[in-house]
């Protein structure tokens, strides 16, 4: 049996791929017979169970223009809790004001495994006004994360491009899916006379949700009657609602039941993932294990789940999002969710969690065997 101190920043009770995957994981830990504790930043220092793991949040700053997101930068308290934690192993989900954690952990003979969830370049590039000179601590945060971890996981062969020099530390760990949420048989088949297009995600400018609405435009202007569903909240939810007017397009706000979510997207004809920078793709996954084939951009991790026999993946541009659409459309639609649902059926977060209680592992006994 193993502590394992999941370590994070920038997540919230409402956030989205982050935080499911920290808690599929620590479910499937659980249910092997481990502990799992949560550590994250809020406003004040609280302590509480969530019904399976230890949740502790420690104080944190507010981070500008995020959405509400915090970032803990009081080293003297973070290290506090973990000394009385007593982790076997530290699962760290942050490359900012935590990069510092790896080189602690070393000291402390405690093993650190980075879970990548998204490349710093993206994030400089997409979220961070440009006049800001961040390249350089950003810089500095990733030569103390690849100096000190102990291991890297990364979801998918996009997101390792970024550790290339340190490619001996890096472990490919592809997440999973609820099968017994998100299958075929949560929702009605699709009436492909009256196609429906749905997009699951953050409204925020890296998801690309506007890509949506100009799909939706390019269609309308040439006569086709398509409905656009926009799950999800964001900064950009205003901005997004004005430039859909006049067009078949609905906002259903954040949807935070699972089920209801997962019958959505069964219920559609296709999914838009139009994000360039995804490093994995969970609403991806979790679309084609309902049997929906998704229209993903041609650069990120979208092409490594959305195959040609189930969607597309294209240019980031709302015409060439139309004719993909169309083209999905005009297939045979039995077959289509078939070969879906087939591509997501091996995708599970026990198979996910098994690889990475496997590499805990490892890197513990190794710890044990220098040591005595």
């Amino acid at each position: 049996m193993m502590h394992i101190v999941q370590v994070a920043n920038f997540i919230t009770p409402t956030s989205g791929g982050q935080r499911l995957a920290l808690n599929s994981l620590a479910h499937e830990y659980i249910k092997r017979g481990n502990r799992c504790t949560l550590v994250f930043p809020g406003k004040t220092k609280s302590e509480w169970s969530d019904g399976e793991r230890k949740c502790v949040q420690v104080p944190g700053i507010s981070v500008p223009l995020s959405g509400g997101y915090r970032a803990i930068i009081k080293r003297k308290e973070l290290k506090r809790v973990l000394i009385e934690l007593q982790p076997d192993v530290v699962e760290l989900s942050d490359k900012t004001t935590l990069s510092w954690l790896p080189e602690w952990c070393r000291q402390n003979k405690i093993p650190c495994v980075l879970f990548s969830h998204e490349r710093a370049s993206d994030v400089v590039s997409e979220r961070l006004p440009k006049l800001l000179p961040v390249k350089r601590v950003f810089r500095k945060w990733a030569q103390n994360i690849e100096d000190h971890t102990d291991a890297i996981v990364c979801a998918s062969n996009y997101a390792a491009q970024e550790y290339s020099r340190i490619s001996h530390k890096v472990h490919i760990v592809r997440l999973g899916v609820d099968h017994m949420v998100f299958r075929g048989s949560a929702g009605q088949a699709p009436d492909i006379s009256s196609p429906v297009v749905l997009f699951a995600g953050r409204l925020s400018v890296e998801k690309r949700p506007y890509l949506v609405i100009e799909a939706a435009r390019h269609l309308q202007l040439q006569g086709h009657n398509i409905s656009f569903l926009i799950a999800g909240d964001g900064p950009m939810k205003s901005s997004l609602a004005a430039s859909a007017d006049g067009l078949d397009v609905k906002f259903l706000g954040r949807i935070s039941d699972r089920a209801e979510l997962a019958e959505i997207m069964a219920s559609a004809t296709a999914t838009i993932a139009p994000s360039p920078f995804e490093t994995f793709g969970l609403s991806i996954l979790e679309s084609l294990a309902c049997g929906t084939p998704v229209v993903t951009a041609r650069t990120g991790a979208g092409p490594e789940l959305v195959e040609n026999d189930c969607g597309e993946a294209v240019a980031s541009d709302g015409a060439a999002i139309a004719q993909a659409l169309l083209r999905i459309f005009s297939q045979d639609q039995n077959r289509l969710r078939m070969r879906c649902a087939s591509r997501a059926a091996s995708y599970s977060w026990y198979s996910s969690a098994a690889t990475m209680l496997w590499l805990y592992s490892s890197l513990r006994n190794k710890n044990l065997r220098a040591a005595a």
